[in-house]
């Protein structure tokens, strides 16, 4: 975040306004391009406090499209991750809400 061009990762969220407010939102401190729309961060705030499921969904559709057409990013491609479990596998307390245990699936896990 200290140069004109950068590429980075994000690992997904498990909700949209999660991975929005991190890494879109106006003054966030993860927003790599510094990007900085009011109507996007109007409609983040709005959709979080949105009891509705159908206003909700779609006031972070119309976020999503505003990222899309007016973002400071380009999305150079989707990580598809594949996972199996099975009983004969076991672990402890999970580490993260990231998958394989964040990561520690092969230290931390054992064939039961």
């Amino acid at each position: 975040m200290k140069k004109p061009w950068c590429v980075s990762y994000w690992g997904g969220r498990p909700t949209v306004d999660w991975m929005f407010t991190i890494a879109y939102q106006g003054g966030a401190a993860w927003n790599d391009s510094y990007w900085n729309n009011e109507r996007f961060n109007d409609l983040l705030a709005t959709a979080r406090a949105e009891t509705d499921d159908a206003k909700r969904q779609a006031m972070y559709a119309e976020a999503q499209q505003i990222l899309h057409d007016d973002g400071g990013v380009i999305v150079l491609m989707f990580n598809n991750f594949v996972s199996a479990y099975s009983k004969s596998v076991a672990h402890g307390e999970l580490n993260t809400n990231f998958d394989d245990d964040g990561g520690y699936i092969f230290e931390r896990w054992w064939m039961a």
